[in-house]
């Protein structure tokens, strides 16, 4: 699924998103993100900085789930998370997070790929899953 363009702003435009793990017997996580861009229309790249409970959770279970907010507007994002370590794609997250702040360690990247897409609004239609949209 791709995200659309509405989504996409409040991506960018909102500095910090939760990600919501779980381990392998069920246990909850969720964390404040904000080391994050768009890798494609698909992909939601997140680097890891000092993730514990997250990164423990994502290499026993990688589903995992973001909640995109801007005011009362919400949307939940559902997708499977590949843990990166080594080549060009955390090559270029680790430059970015030091063009940040030399503070941030850049252990390694969530690499995200979205799957599913849901209204968490309340009212007319929440809870529904959104269709691939026109960008």
């Amino acid at each position: 699924m791709k995200i659309p363009k509405k989504l996409k702003e409040i991506f960018n435009n909102e500095p910090v998103h939760q990600l919501a793990t779980s381990s392998k017997t069920g246990i909850p996580n969720i964390s404040n993100v904000g080391a994050k861009y768009l890798l494609d229309d698909e992909t939601i790249i997140i680097v890891d900085n000092y993730m514990v409970k997250t990164l423990s959770n994502i290499i026993e279970n990688p589903v995992v789930s973001i909640l995109l907010r801007t005011g009362k507007e919400s949307y939940q994002i559902k997708g499977s998370c590949s843990y990166v370590t080594s080549g060009s794609l955390y090559e270029e997250a680790k430059k970015w997070m030091k063009s940040i702040g030399e503070k941030y360690p850049a252990k390694g990247v969530l690499k995200i790929k979205l799957e599913d897409i849901y209204n968490s609004n309340s009212g007319k239609g929440a809870g529904e899953k959104l269709q691939d949209l026109d960008n």
